[in-house]
């Protein structure tokens, strides 16, 4: 009776075992789903959500860091000499991010435009303003540029040195910081305003390019109502859904989201695809490492080294690219030969660095990198760096250019540096806290389930041992005292014979 009551308390811990593993699978899967649903809900943009709050007025501090490129030897490199750069800065400027106009046409889509403000900020920047720097003259190089490819052909080199010396044009300028980066007048802006309205809209020179404050462009995307992988995504930007600027369909598709937002969900294996319209295209990015950030586990996702190769098979040169590393920009530019890289000539041709002087490219602080928390895909923060440069081409006929060596001529790159507040990374972090629970609790109960298994298993192999020990034993002590009577009856018998 003791063996048989074992045996029965072996068998309710092996099923209960076998109970608490079959809950755990299930459990395991009814948890990430209901997880998935739950955060679904509440990254879908709608209004009053606190999706919308997030995407119209991101809880972050954001910089745009401006690092210059000042020439040091003008007049030697117009005698055909490298050129010898300095760079200069950071000069930073505050961004404050707002969407204008939304409009939700129906429950999946909604339309907007984004503005982005900037305003200097002296206390965090490595100078002034009122700094002077000299630099490429971009609009005599854009025209000397059209003059060789013929756009303005009835103008003729003769005419396009007189023209330029009538204005008195420089093939570098010195201006102040402020000048360069939020305008300055320009005669031959004037001329390229008159002449080609439709392209250029203004009659300063900047590298915001007019951008600062202003309702320049419009998107309609999706709100992610009908699917968490389209969250963000975009349908159609400035009332194109394809863009006309490059020579293959697959160069021309508008991809992913405008990078302020990005659907849930993260694994290692995902891309990450934006649309940038600097850039003039969509672009992705890939897994580069787990981080942490404030105490939120991330996974760091970093612009993919070869996105500026083989740029040719992609359809995005006309004929031959300048080379890998670098992205011509001039078909949505007007036609002038601007370029984006990264900063340095960071994972580029080692032609462009050669060409140079002053230019020295760091992974750490040159890479494109953003932070995601992966469950949300909220970025905690990141660096968005890039360069633009200009090529600076020679042409026997034209003055200003007729002994320089031609070079691609980097004129600044930019960091735009995102953080999140303390309060949002805290509920980020509370988030991760509750899915890892959620996660665990799986976990914890096929631990106990297997570790009942194991010992009911364990016993019952025990208790089956010792049972057969235990028969063994009485059948020993059942056959000693038969052996003796049989023994007995032997001697008596054999004493009866006597």
């Amino acid at each position: 009776m003791k063996y048989r009551k074992i045996s029965c308390l072996n068998f309710v811990l092996l099923l209960s075992g076998l109970g608490l593993i079959s809950t755990a699978v299930i459990t395991y899967f009814f948890s990430e789903s209901m997880v998935k649903k739950k955060i679904h809900e509440n990254v879908i943009i709608q209004k009053n959500s606190s999706a919308f709050k997030f995407w119209t007025d991101p809880p972050a501090t954001i910089y745009r860091k401006y690092y210059l490129f000042n020439v040091k030897n003008p007049q030697e490199i117009e005698r055909g000499e490298k050129p010898q750069l300095d760079q200069l800065g950071p000069y930073v400027y505050s961004e404050k991010w707002e969407k204008h106009h939304v409009e939700f046409l129906g429950p999946n889509e909604v339309r907007f435009s984004p503005v982005v403000t900037l305003k200097f900020e002296p206390s965090l920047s490595a100078g002034l303003e009122t700094d002077k720097i000299t630099f490429l003259n971009i609009p005599a190089i854009g025209m000397i540029e059209q003059t060789a490819r013929s756009r303005f052909k009835e103008l003729g080199p003769a005419l396009v040195n007189s023209l330029l010396a009538f204005l008195g044009t420089k093939l570098f300028e010195t201006k102040t910081v402020g000048e360069l980066i939020s305008g300055y007048e320009d005669p031959l802006m004037k001329l390229a305003k008159t002449f080609l309205p439709r392209v250029i809209k203004d009659d300063k020179f900047s590298l915001i390019n007019g951008e600062n404050g202003t309702e320049w462009q419009n998107y309609t995307m999706m709100t992610g109502y009908d699917s968490a992988e389209n969250v963000a995504k975009i349908i159609s930007w400035n009332g194109v859904e394809k863009l006309n600027f490059w020579y293959s369909d697959n160069a021309n598709l508008i991809n992913g989201t405008d990078g302020t937002f990005y659907p849930p969900f993260l694994t290692r294996n995902k891309k990450v695809y934006s649309f940038n319209p600097d850039m003039c295209r969509s672009y992705h990015l890939s897994y580069l490492k787990e981080n942490n950030i404030a105490g939120v586990n991330t996974y760091d996702f970093h612009l993919t080294p070869d996105i500026f190769y083989d740029l040719e098979k992609e359809g995005f040169c006309e004929d031959t690219c300048l080379g890998n590393g670098v992205l011509n920009i001039s078909s949505c530019y007007g036609g002038i030969s601007g370029y984006i890289s990264q900063p340095h000539f960071l994972n580029a041709d080692p032609k462009f660095l050669t060409d140079l002087k002053g230019l020295s490219p760091d992974q750490s602080i040159h890479d494109f990198v953003i932070h995601f928390e992966p469950t949300t895909s909220v970025p905690l923060g990141g660096n968005i760096r890039l360069q633009i440069s200009f090529y600076l081409l020679q042409h026997d006929k034209i003055n200003l250019v007729k002994n320089v060596k031609p070079v691609l001529f980097p004129i600044v790159w930019f960091d735009e540096a995102l953080a999140l507040d303390a309060d949002t990374r805290n509920q980020l972090k509370t988030v991760a806290f509750y899915v890892k629970i959620v996660t665990v609790i799986p976990i914890l109960i096929a631990t106990i389930g297997g570790f009942l298994i194991t010992f009911s298993i364990f016993k019952i192999f025990k208790n089956l041992i010792e049972n057969k020990k235990e028969r063994f034993s009485t059948q020993n002590e059942f056959d000693g005292p038969i052996n003796e009577t049989s023994n007995l009856i032997s001697a008596n018998e054999t004493r009866s014979y006597n």
